[in-house]
């Protein structure tokens, strides 16, 4: 199978099929006033032929009621059930709420699609014991006509942690698309999301083929990330 991937801005993007269908996450077109955060416009044809919607989380940076304008009307939608406030005109039957842990089987293009929902955590201050969060992660496994197996697993908003492991780890990882918010997070005090440590524990552990990492900030912030680590930009495509 060949992937081809484009960054979208915010955690928007899609991953492109043999180039016969496209899966995408996360449309958010919403900016705060003065924001220098850059995103592929919602006229771009970029947003064409996506017959997959992952939808992570139901926050600014994720999924908004501009983000849903650009939903095709035949397109599959996974989601949390908080979002389903932005997805009332969508036809029933293409959306599915899905619990963690739980799988849904999908067919797209005659590709064999399997979601599995799995679990996001977020740490606090010192000493307070890792929760569980809000926001869906995705372990994607499409099966083409010849029986070829490729699998994605998409982090969604979540810091390192024992039970996401203990769920992947039996799993060969071809793509894994990550989410990191910080640098380094701080040891004493404010709500911690994946830094550059917990990136490299993901990948140590699970081994993935190719590794994409998304970073949502605005361009002040990823000018400072980039002197740490290799980010794709917003509107660059990626063959995978």
């Amino acid at each position: 199978m060949e992937f081809k991937f484009k960054f979208l801005g915010k955690t928007c993007w899609f991953l492109e099929v043999d180039k016969k269908f496209k899966i995408g996450c996360n449309p958010s077109f919403i900016l705060k006033k003065n924001s220098d955060v850059k995103l592929v416009s919602p006229m771009d044809g970029s947003f064409k032929n996506i017959k997959l919607w992952l939808i992570t989380e139901c926050n600014p940076d994720s999924f908004d009621e501009e983000g849903v304008k650009v939903i095709e009307d035949e397109a599959k939608i996974v989601s949390r059930k908080e979002c389903g406030k932005y997805l009332r005109d969508k036809k029933n039957a293409n959306i599915y709420f899905v619990d963690w842990f739980k799988k849904i089987d999908l067919e797209i293009k005659g590709y064999k699609i399997v979601v599995e929902v799995i679990p996001t955590y977020k740490g606090g201050g010192f000493l307070s014991n890792p929760i569980l969060g809000k926001a869906n992660g995705y372990l994607v496994t499409i099966v083409d006509r010849l029986g070829k197996i490729k699998r994605i697993y998409v982090t969604g908003e979540t810091i390192y942690q024992e039970n996401i492991i203990k769920t992947l780890i039996y799993y060969p990882i071809d793509i894994m698309i990550a989410n990191i918010g910080h640098i380094k997070n701080s040891y004493f005090s404010g709500e911690k999301s994946m830094d550059l440590v917990m990136l490299n524990s993901f990948i140590r552990t699970l081994n993935p083929t190719e590794v994409i990492t998304i970073f949502s900030k605005g361009e002040s912030s990823r000018k400072e990330m980039k002197k740490y680590i290799e980010l794709i930009e917003v509107g660059e495509e990626k063959d995978i």
